[in-house]
């Protein structure tokens, strides 16, 4: 009878949680499109303020109804999914009822006017994509004038200035190389033609939003930080992470101190007679040329994923290899990155990793400040986080989760946080060992997240300026002023961007408590197994699931 009683109890989560994410889904449909569900392709959110109302009191209702269904009665996954549920709805929430970024940060109507995805991924005909690609950019003018009718002036002015940029590269990609994309693989002039129209209107809102944020730059605030409170909420909403700001920016800066000293010792090691930034310098003068850049990519993450099979490191499970390629010219933002299909994905499964190369139009110089960017040792190091067992052997894992709540609801610190943390076990794990200029890369990208976490915390408790930030980076990760500026100016609107590093912290503290708990008989594979077949909720949750409901100190 008590089995019985289990098994009922599960079911009826199981009905439950379906209907909470399709609730999600029907809220917010480009997420669930991005997600891989393309019953959702084509359909624009409701952004008014009155559908925002209705999805809170709607996200309340459900999180009261959860707390009916008894946790005690359930197994341990499915009480993994329980918590993650629970906790992705309460993100939700916080995210419009507390936060109310919506109200502050324009840069929504950019990620939102975003249609890329109809294009990159062919998990269709072309032709049927670019229907719903039209469908949607139909909805892209009553969109941005609900985003615009819930700023709340005046804003912030960095956060205006940043939005104003994006937005208008937005609007330049859609008029001008969307659908140059378009017409190389489009032969249907009738369909050409009802793109052009729907296009040309979807600018022009784009664009007339980019005319109302000028507008605003004269009475534009210049406070952006969201105070310590909420900064402590967003980490103990998003993240699990319940603790005061000034124990979560103590042990950030521990961690700092800790990377620097080892940062200034590893570039004495390679040459004491030279400063830390020379040899730092000298490091990215040994780059590949930019024919080979893509080819020699490709050669270094086979190297890389032979090295995780040789050592056992982690379980690779697919002989399916991410495709390196150039990054296709319309998402030329960043410098390398991975994109791997959504986890409901069922045609287009390829993953591809793109790499920036040097633009055709570059001078020799400029060229060459690029691709010293792409130095061996940093290149090295950004494969581990990108691809090999970063964010490609993450999904891999995550693609074989069968629980869809756990394909939905994940965390900022546990992406990005496993990815970092990847780097940091490479080198320890004696990955090209016998060269220090790895662990120089390794520790330089260590140092920039540092700089993060801790500028992030000061920014947004009013202890630091946007200036006093950009110095912050310079002095503490060795970075020259521009990039430090720009690394600075992100943190105005991306406070979780400390996540990097909170992630990897609080992977290693579970490894060590792990590690403790099973003594002789831990395993580094087993451990990162089990930690990637959770999917990606907050660490926490893992670390509950892994020790036990009272798992002692996260960080």
């Amino acid at each position: 009878m008590v089995g019985f009683h289990r098994n009922d109890e599960a079911q009826r989560f199981t009905e439950f949680a379906d209907g909470c994410l399709k609730d999600v889904f029907e809220f917010m449909p480009p997420q669930a499109a991005g997600l891989g569900l393309h019953e959702y392709d084509g359909r624009t959110p409701d952004l008014s303020k009155a559908a925002i109302e209705r999805r809170i009191s709607e996200i309340k209702q459900s999180l009261t109804e959860l707390k009916n269904i008894d946790r005690s009665q359930l197994d341990r996954d499915t009480c993994l999914d329980y918590d993650l549920l629970c906790q992705g709805l309460e993100a939700e929430l916080f995210s419009w009822a507390e936060q109310r970024e919506h109200t502050y940060n324009p840069m929504l109507g950019m990620w939102l006017s975003d249609v890329t995805a109809y294009i990159k991924r062919d998990y269709a005909p072309i032709e049927d994509r670019l229907r719903k690609l039209i469908e949607y950019e139909r909805g892209v003018p009553k969109m941005i004038e609900q985003l615009t009718a819930l700023l709340e002036l005046p804003l912030a002015k960095p956060i205006l200035q940043v939005a104003i940029e994006m937005s208008s590269g937005q609007a330049n990609y859609m008029r001008n190389a969307l659908p140059e994309t378009v017409k190389g693989q489009i032969s249907d002039e009738g369909l050409l033609t009802q793109f052009a129209e729907v296009n040309a209107e979807a600018v022009d809102s784009i664009e007339g939003y980019v005319g109302y944020l000028k507008g605003q730059m004269d009475s534009a605030k210049e406070d952006f930080a969201i105070g310590g409170a909420m900064f402590e909420r967003m980490l103990a909403v998003n993240e699990l992470v319940g603790l005061p700001i000034e124990r979560v920016l103590e042990v950030g800066r521990a961690n700092l101190a800790a990377n620097k000293e080892a940062f200034v010792a590893t570039a004495r090691l390679i040459d004491p007679d030279k400063d830390v930034r020379e040899v730092a310098l000298a490091a990215s003068l040994d780059h590949p040329t930019a024919e080979n850049l893509i080819p020699e990519t490709a050669d270094m993450l086979e190297e890389i994923r032979q090295y995780l099979l040789d050592k056992d490191i982690i379980t690779v499970p697919s002989e399916v290899r991410c495709k390196v390629k150039e990054t296709p010219e319309f998402l030329r933002w960043g410098f390398a990155f991975m994109d791997s299909p959504g986890p409901f994905e069922q045609v287009a499964t390829d993953a591809y990793y793109y790499v920036t190369p040097v633009e055709k139009e570059w001078s020799e110089q400029q060229g060459e400040e690029w691709l010293r960017r792409f130095n061996y040792a940093t290149l090295r190091d950004v494969s581990v986080h990108e691809a090999y067992p970063g964010h490609y052997v993450h999904f891999l894992h995550a693609a074989k989760v069968m629980s869809p709540v756990r394909k939905v609801f994940g965390s900022y610190s546990f992406v990005e946080g496993w990815a970092h943390y990847c780097e940091q076990m490479m080198v320890e794990e004696g990955y090209r060992g016998e060269n220090p200029m790895l662990r120089l890369a390794q520790l330089g990208e260590a140092l920039l997240r540092n700089c993060r976490y801790v500028v992030s915390i000061m920014m947004h408790t009013n202890r630091m300026t946007l200036e006093d930030g950009t110095r912050f980076f310079m002095e503490n990760g060795f970075m020259e002023e521009l990039p430090a500026q720009k690394e600075a100016i992100r943190g105005t609107f991306d406070p979780g961007y400390l996540n990097y590093t909170l992630g990897k912290l609080l992977l290693l503290r579970l490894r060590e408590d792990v590690k403790a708990k099973e003594g002789t008989g831990f395993d580094l594979k087993r451990f990162h197994d089990s930690v990637l077949a959770m999917g990606y909720p907050p660490v926490p949750l893992v670390r509950k699931r892994l020790l036990g409901e009272d798992s002692g100190d996260i960080l």
